[in-house]
């Protein structure tokens, strides 16, 4: 006897991608992994590269939202440009789940 089973939940089938910031260099590093094993598992396609460790320092973020640092918000500019390009391929090739 086959047993199948459809696993569907609010992620099934979502782009994803993780991205963190701790104080640390790579403190968010065991927190995403973990992430990644959840989105795994709930079927989130998920975007691999680039990987995002964001640094906080004192006065990254500026009182008005802004990130004060060019290279950090170019990283994070790309970041978010790759991740539309990647949920643009997913979305085109696997149907929407209901």
């Amino acid at each position: 006897m086959q047993i199948e089973i459809i696993q569907q939940n609010a992620l099934t089938g979502r782009p994803s991608a993780v991205i963190g910031a701790s104080p640390g260099h790579l403190g968010s590093a065991v927190a995403q992994q973990s992430l990644r094993s959840i989105l795994s598992f709930c079927n989130a396609p998920q975007m691999n590269a680039p990987e995002a460790y964001i640094h906080v320092t004192p006065g990254l973020i500026g009182p008005d939202g802004e990130v004060t640092v060019e290279s950090t918000e170019e990283f994070l500019r790309t970041f978010m440009q790759r991740f539309l390009e990647f949920t643009t391929r997913v979305l085109t090739v696997l149907p929407r789940p209901d």
